[in-house]
């Protein structure tokens, strides 16, 4: 028996890492193309692409996990159906009841990570994407700057004004830059005002360390007090550098970085639905890998892919139906304590019935 298992969970497994890889890689390769695209013109810096798309790999997998082993098992239970082996190995006393329970605890085990993907790895790699992106996008725009032009940032906060700009957008000439703080008055409300910063020029750096982006200006006046008032200072620099600011993360983009602790107990419609939706993702795992036994087995005149398309078109109802659910919750339609439960409960029913189908226990019971 022993042997048997580890024969069996080998071959799962090892369909399972190569589906998820190709699954991972091409949907990778979408998202590659889309940060590309925004590097080529200006809206991310190149360097940081591929630690972008890198940061996706986590969520991207937990999305995948469930897919990847159903078809793994559809495509090893398939052919050992074709080869004749189960065929033999149920000769030898192998039931489809151990090969349910086998099956299952390898989905287990696969759950147990996707759950530890959904409720803490993706919430905090996404955390840090953001960040990145963030960082990016304000890179982006100091390189979108035109020259002859003032240009607003920070709700206008924050004005840039450049004469010219070399080839390639390295070096700016003739930078004018104001700055006044987001609260304008201090504690005795007197006002902060502007500080004015003019450079004959500047250029963009990166810091390898923290990957955050400095404005390097070089030869130029800093200028610091209350428009009106004589009480101002200057300050002649060689080189003065600054912190581009961030783009703010956008708020469709804050519910996915909640940690899932913060999620429990909410009454929040959005919260619930997060909540529900990080936690259905490991369950799914589960049931796919219940439907996936029953509908492997194959004639062997049939071929392995036989069962395939039925099996692919389950999967999309099934994720069709979770996503619309998830919907539904967020907009008040279903109550919380229904929530996608619904879906995972009908979908398990057709698991089982499938199941008592292949094993005939219904015929077995009535008989």
């Amino acid at each position: 028996m022993r042997i048997i298992a580890r024969y069996i969970t080998k071959e799962v497994l090892k369909a399972f890492t190569v589906i998820t890889s190709i699954l991972l890689l091409v949907v990778l390769s979408n998202r590659f193309v889309v940060y590309l695209a925004k590097a080529a013109t200006g809206e991310l810096p190149a360097g940081i692409v591929f630690n972008i798309v890198g940061l996706y790999i986590p969520e991207l997998l937990s999305y995948l996990i469930p897919l990847g082993l159903f078809i793994a098992i559809l495509f090893t239970y398939g052919r050992l159906y074709v080869d004749s082996e189960m065929t033999v190995l149920m000769s030898y006393g192998i039931s489809t009841q151990y090969i349910v329970r086998l099956t299952l605890c390898i989905a287990l085990i696969i759950a147990f990570l996707t759950a530890g993907l959904t409720l803490w790895v993706v919430p905090q790699v996404a955390e840090i994407r953001e960040r990145a992106l963030s960082k990016g996008e304000a890179f982006g725009a100091m390189q979108s700057l035109l020259p002859g032009r003032f240009q607003t940032f920070s709700d206008g906060s924050l004005v840039f004004y450049i004469e010219d700009v070399t080839p390639k957008q390295k070096n700016l000439k003739g930078v004018f830059i104001a700055e006044r703080p987001k609260s304008l008055f201090n504690s005795d409300n007197s006002d902060r005002g502007w500080t004015l910063i003019s450079a004959e020029e500047a250029n963009i750096k990166r810091n390898a360390n923290s990957d955050d982006f400095y404005l390097v200006l070089n030869k130029g006046y800093r200028y610091q007090g209350v428009p009106g008032n004589a009480d101002y200072t200057v300050v002649s620099f060689k080189e003065y550098g600054r912190e581009i600011p961030h783009v703010e993360t956008k708020p469709s983009d804050t519910l996915r970085l909640k940690n899932s602790l913060s999620l429990l107990g909410s009454s929040n419609h959005e919260d619930i639905a997060e909540l529900q939706w990080r936690l259905s993702l490991p369950l799914t795992v589960l049931i796919l890998a219940l439907i996936a036994v029953p509908l492997a087995r194959v004639k062997p005149r049939q071929g392995r892919f036989a069962k395939f398309l039925p099996a692919v078109a389950i999967y999309i109802v099934y994720y069709n139906l979770f996503t619309i659910s998830r919907r539904w919750v967020v907009s008040g339609v279903l109550p919380g304590f229904i929530g996608v439960w619904w879906v995972h409960g009908l979908f398990l029913l057709i698991g089982l019935g499938l199941i008592v189908k292949e094993t005939g226990w219904l015929r077995k019971t009535f008989k």
